[in-house]
């Protein structure tokens, strides 16, 4: 039995809304920059405003870190870690302030867990240096698009009569399957179907495609240019640095930006190896996502290797994780009892080093 035309409703809906903003970021006396400013170390933009956040760009003239020295990075910096998502856009703009579409990078980020997100390897100083539709005058300019996705919120919406409640057919809803690029980039790694390049690691053979690796990595890229422009073994590439386990875990990421399923004993091998491959070919998202799974390892028996592995290879958050063990007083005491003071003191210094520079902020 239908309600009668008189009844009047309330209604409300949950609405969840974006908001956006650009700052232009211009570097003006880059040379002098260039040289005042060492590698790992920023200077920052003036803080600008985008939904309701305080935001800043760090501007690394030699590279986030040494290991990207050759390299301009950026980070997009909060002021403190707060639960927002958004989507960072940072382009190169010509002489004209138009976005170069060859250096235009967009990241997705959480910042519940963290406050900055970077951009590592933007643009070899090489190319910008020798580039004057880049670089004009000791100057060249970058634009960073903030998208922040707002927090849900519920509104009233005005009732209505149901009299006056229009009548519509449903919405046609086609069902889309999830994506399964992965799956098939997978199936042609483990296939070899059309490869062009062959590794020999540790004796064993690896077959796999250049212009995958080279979309992956700027040092995979560069290895297979002179590779291919040199005298060459039949198109065999032989790595001498890493064993066969970890370059099949590396491969296997370049093809599905995923990690292989481990057990804890393997997690321990390959991890760490895959860390060192991660900085040597400059693939930033794979050292996090390795640097993420070490942080799972991370106890009272493991933390000291841990956290000097963490200092070796510049994991942050690896090393932020076993600190943050070595908060509890009943944790410390039972790794000193563990391991031995003075193993520790002769293994690990700059475990104590991090631990004594801790205790001296609580002081």
């Amino acid at each position: 039995m239908p309600p009668p035309d008189n009844v009047v409703r309330s209604a409300s809906a949950i609405f969840s809304s974006t908001e956006s903003g650009q700052h232009v970021l211009k570097i003006e006396g880059y040379s002098r920059i260039r040289d005042a400013v060492a590698s790992g170390s920023s200077v920052r933009s003036r803080p600008f405003l985008v939904g309701g956040y305080y935001w800043q760009i760090s501007y690394f003239p030699n590279g986030y870190t040494p290991y990207w020295s050759e390299y301009i990075s950026f980070q997009v910096v909060r002021d403190y870690c707060v639960d927002v998502r958004a989507q960072f856009t940072l382009c190169l703009l010509d002489q004209a302030g138009v976005p170069v579409p060859s250096y235009t990078s967009t990241v997705s980020n959480d910042f519940r867990n963290n406050r900055a997100v970077l951009f590592n390897y933007f643009i070899l100083r090489s190319t910008l240096e020798r580039s004057s539709e880049y670089l004009k005058n000791d100057c060249f300019t970058v634009r960073c698009d903030v998208t922040v996705t707002k927090p849900p919120e519920a509104k009233d919406v005005v009732a209505v009569t149901t009299s006056s409640i229009p009548t519509a057919p449903p919405p046609i809803v086609v069902a889309v399957p999830p994506s399964d690029l992965t799956r098939h980039l997978a199936s042609l790694l483990a296939t070899g179907e059309d490869s062009d390049v062959t590794f020999e690691v540790d004796g064993k053979m690896f077959k796999a495609h250049r212009n995958v690796l080279a979309a992956r990595s700027p040092v995979f890229r560069a290895l297979l240019k002179e590779e291919q422009s040199g005298d060459g073994d039949g198109g065999v590439v032989r790595i001498d640095d890493m064993e066969a386990q970890d370059f099949e875990a590396l491969l296997g990421y370049m093809y599905t930006d995923s990690l292989p399923d481990m057990k804890v004993g393997e997690a321990a091998a390959v991890l760490p190896d895959l860390v060192a491959a991660a900085n040597k070919y400059k693939m930033e998202r794979l050292r996090l996502a390795c640097e993420n799974k070490l942080c799972e390892y991370v106890n009272v028996r493991t933390v000291a290797v841990m956290l000097a592995f963490a200092g070796e290879h510049h994991c942050h958050g690896l090393k932020n994780r076993c600190l943050q063990l070595l908060d509890d007083p009943g944790n410390l005491k039972v790794i000193v009892q563990t391991e031995g003071l003075e193993h520790l003191t002769k293994t690990y210094p700059l475990v104590l080093k991090d631990l004594i520079a801790k205790l001296a902020i609580k002081l």
